[in-house]
């Protein structure tokens, strides 16, 4: 048998363990992009295999990063193990593997870049950009705290569009049955609840101990 090289691995453990949330994010969605094409020999249906599963890891970070804050504000008194929840680098790593889905569209052979592609891809990535940008401390001194949240809202508004959107079109459409965009769309609706519940227990909290509905 080969030995192992002990300090090469106590090299090499350091680095991987300290990786950000967002750089696992990101590696895997590209290894479901090669593994599916690999799955059908890199073939056509392998390309469109890629970028549909792609799209799908995509949908479910896109949730945890909606759902992170607001999960993390209201239940951390109950749960303090949420307390570790790093919205950031769930966003991050959204934007980090939504590129890798816009990169497996363009690099498939077989799909033409059509006018409505090639905005579609420029949109996205324009706006994932933006969202990335914005976390960072530099946006919110040059950009303000209420315009930086302002872009932040924008770029999550329009991914939840996006893919409630595609799973209300497939949902519809002449399309097979497929269960995760009936469930997509679900996750979709459960987020956007949470988030107003979240934005109401936080106005209640804000509101002045003074004010009260019993009678003067």
């Amino acid at each position: 048998m080969v030995a192992l090289d002990n300090s090469a691995l106590m090299g090499r453990a350091p680095r991987i363990r300290h990786l950000p949330p967002a750089a696992f994010i990101a590696i895997a969605a590209v290894i479901i992009v090669l593994g599916s094409q690999a799955l059908r020999g890199f073939s056509e249906n392998g390309f469109r295999l890629g970028s549909e599963n792609a799209w799908r890891f995509t949908f479910f970070v896109f949730f945890a990063a909606l759902m992170a804050g607001p999960v993390k504000r209201l239940f951390t008194r109950y749960v303090p193990a949420l307390e570790r929840l790093d919205s950031c680098q769930l966003v991050w790593g959204f934007c980090a593997s939504y590129g890798v889905f816009l990169a497996s569209l363009l690099v498939q052979p077989v799909m033409p870049l059509t006018p409505g592609l090639a905005m579609f891809v420029l949109l996205s990535t324009m706006v994932i950009v933006v969202m990335a940008l914005s976390l960072l401390k530099a946006a919110a001194r040059v950009l303000g705290e209420r315009a930086r949240q302002a872009l932040l809202g924008v770029a999550a508004i329009y991914f939840w569009l996006c893919y409630s959107s595609i799973a209300l079109a497939h949902i519809s459409g002449p399309h097979r049955p497929d269960i995760f965009y009936n469930l997509s769309v679900s996750l979709m609706v459960v987020a956007l609840l949470v988030r107003y519940a979240d934005h109401f227990v936080r106005h209640m909290r804000a509101r002045p101990d003074s004010v009260s509905i019993a009678p003067q």
